[in-house]
């Protein structure tokens, strides 16, 4: 079973609320769900929506034709009436049948232009009803929902009050027609609203009354009888996070202490979550401390704090996307050359400048590696899934004190707003790193020994001096060359030993059989979409794996080297223009990506875009730029 559906609306309108009711219905009933929600920068009024998938098998993307579009506006019609596959299935209200397609106020001009162009070249007509017919005539089913006589006559409910629960009147009509069961609806409309009592009875009272009269509108087409979701298999406790509760859910569990930030999309969501939960446990479960979240007045005191928190000894880190990561790179130079151990969870989203700020990306990968001026040694560690990217938040921290260098966990839009199921997290020993030994006559805070890493001592407990120019090993200013080159060489050697030390998965991990010919190699969120189509891919004949690399800085070049000298044919799959996971492998490797499969639309890359792209380069192109999604 793979159900994808689209719900729709304006924004502002409660399409956030729809999706996460459809997620949470599904998940309860045992199902794996893969939700992206889109959005629009503005704060009301244009098109938003949430495509959501659910199996029974593990899944992390989105896939394309989908099942089922629920439309709470016209908009939403006009946008994703393509997306239904044969047999799909459009809900939207009654009331729009005689409404025009063109007159679109919200919808950007040049869209509104191709709809037209759309609408003409298939001779379908201007109103909703006309659209309607035509779908009908192509292999679809549409079900006009007269939602307002509908939920007025059994649920005796004011119109007023019926506005403000339409989401979930859609909502409930799209996992009615999918086969769901009204209890799951009415469990899910109850953990959704479980602090808002008078909310949560007026939105069981709707979806009462549309699943009442569901089957005398829907019943005569069939739907909601034939392809019913069956409860999935029994998986013990699960959790619903998006990539922004993940994060904060890692670090809670690594023992964070001071979190700053400065409000920016879509990272600003981690700290709202780290706010919610006053308590820090131990691994025996015990109560620790609590957490300090601060919002900065802007993003160079959010990383400033938070460095000034690590030196203290509080395991300290801080969140933003590109434009506050940018004004970050200054503070992170001055770790850099301090040693100081701070996490910088950094979410990538469209660029340059303000971009599409509440688009997804991964162009920001060679600037994470790269930013600051000199050099200095840094991890970036880039998480391609939702439990994976709890589980790093936590090794993050614990490589940042251990190694003593700044820690960019490097994450995408994808990861932030998708919404996945996940196995609970186990709580685990944390890594404080190298300490100073009781009774040191004279503590050298940067001292040369063969290990590159220094004993470290927090403020307070030793006398230490920091300034942000090259230092001997006390701390004082020096501009001798031999103590620069020495120093120098102690901050760039840790590079062998995160190398040698961090463990192979940490690096790069291989999905697939072991015996491939071609090797798609990617990272972040895309990973999702392309294990996911490995298998059709493989079933096809190809012969075929998937290359995550994991580690960026420093490069684990004998890993990859490993696998991408033996493909006959390596393809770089990223959300950016150049393919910058390509171009550093051929730079650290010497092994040239020829092939690139990329996308910059702002949308995520898909299963089945991962699948026609494939084929496209079996054919002989060498770049394949892909434009699904709206």
């Amino acid at each position: 079973m793979d159900l994808n559906l689209i719900v729709g609306g304006p924004q502002g309108g409660g399409i956030e609320t729809a999706g996460m009711l459809a997620v949470r219905a599904l998940a309860m009933h045992g199902l794996e769900v893969f939700a992206d929600r889109e959005y629009h920068s503005n704060i009301k009024g244009k098109h938003s929506y949430s495509h959501i998938r659910a199996s029974y098998r593990p899944i992390n993307s989105i896939k394309y034709p989908v099942d089922f579009v629920g439309a709470l506006d016209i908009e939403t019609i006009a946008t994703h009436y393509k997306d239904l596959g044969p047999g799909g299935v459009l809900i939207h209200d009654a009331s729009l049948l005689d409404k025009p397609l063109t007159k679109l106020p919200p919808m950007e001009k040049k869209r509104l232009e191709r709809l037209k162009a759309e609408l003409e070249r298939e001779k379908i007509g201007n109103t909703v009803k006309e659209l309607d017919e035509w779908l009908e005539k192509n292999g679809r089913t549409v079900l006009p929902f007269p939602f307002l006589g509908m939920i007025t006559e059994k649920a005796k409910l004011a119109s007023p009050m019926i506005e403000k629960a339409m989401n979930t009147a859609m909502t409930t009509a799209l996992l009615r027609g999918a086969g769901m069961p009204l209890d799951t609806i009415l469990e899910a409309i109850d953990s959704l609203f479980m602090e808002k009592a008078e909310a949560r009875e007026l939105n069981r009272a709707v979806a009462a009354a549309v699943s009442d009269g569901f089957d005398e509108i829907a019943g005569t087409k069939g739907i909601g009888k034939k392809g019913t979701v069956g409860k999935g298999p029994a998986r013990g406790k699960r959790m619903l996070v998006a990539g922004n509760d993940a994060v904060a859910i890692g670090k809670l569990i690594g023992g964070l202490r001071l979190q700053t930030y400065y409000p920016i999309t879509p990272a600003a969501d981690e700290s709202f979550v780290i706010e919610q939960h006053s308590n820090l446990f131990g691994p025996e479960g015990e109560i620790v401390g609590s957490p300090i979240v601060i919002q900065a007045e802007d993003e160079i005191s959010a990383i400033c704090m938070a460095i000034g928190g690590a030196l203290t000894g509080a395991r300290a880190a801080t969140c933003t996307s590109g434009p506050g990561f940018s004004l970050m790179v200054e503070g992170i130079g001055w770790a850099g050359i301090n040693e100081v151990p701070v996490v910088i969870t950094y979410y990538q989203r469209g660029g340059p400048s303000t971009g599409l700020p509440t688009r997804h990306s991964q162009s920001d990968l060679l600037f994470a590696i790269n930013s600051g001026h000199g050099e200095f040694q840094r991890i970036v560690l880039a998480s391609g899934s939702h439990e994976e990217t709890l589980d790093d938040a936590v090794k993050c921290m614990d490589y940042a004190e251990r190694y003593q260098v700044p820690v960019i966990h490097l994450l995408d839009k994808g990861i932030a707003n998708c919404v996945t199921t996940i196995n609970p997290p186990t709580l685990r020993r944390i890594d404080r790193g190298k300490r100073i030994l009781k009774g040191v006559l004279e503590y050298r805070r940067f001292a040369f020994d063969s290990d590159p890493v220094s004993p470290r001592a927090f403020l307070g407990e030793e006398l230490m001096w920091y300034t942000g120019d090259e230092h001997d090993e006390s701390g004082h200013i020096s501009e001798d060359p031999e103590n620069r080159r020495r120093m120098y060489e102690k901050r760039m050697s840790k590079m062998e030993k995160i190398l040698k030390e961090a463990p192979d998965g940490d690096k790069a991990v291989l999905f697939g059989d072991d015996n491939f010919e071609d090797l798609l190699v990617t990272w972040g969120v895309t990973t999702g979409a392309a294990v996911d189509a490995l298998p059709e891919l493989q079933a096809a004949g190809s012969k075929l794996a998937v290359l995550q690399v994991r580690m960026i800085e420093p490069f684990p070049v004998d890993i990859v080297s490993k696998y991408v000298s033996k493909a006959k044919r390596v393809i770089g799959l990223e959300a950016n223009y150049i393919g910058q996971l390509a171009e550093l492998i051929g730079w650290k490797t010497g092994v040239k990506v020829k092939n690139r499969i990329l996308k910059y639309t702002g949308r995520l890359i898909t299963q089945d875009e991962v699948v026609s792209a494939y084929m496209r380069i079996k054919g002989g192109e060498e770049r394949v730029v892909l434009t699904g999604g709206e």
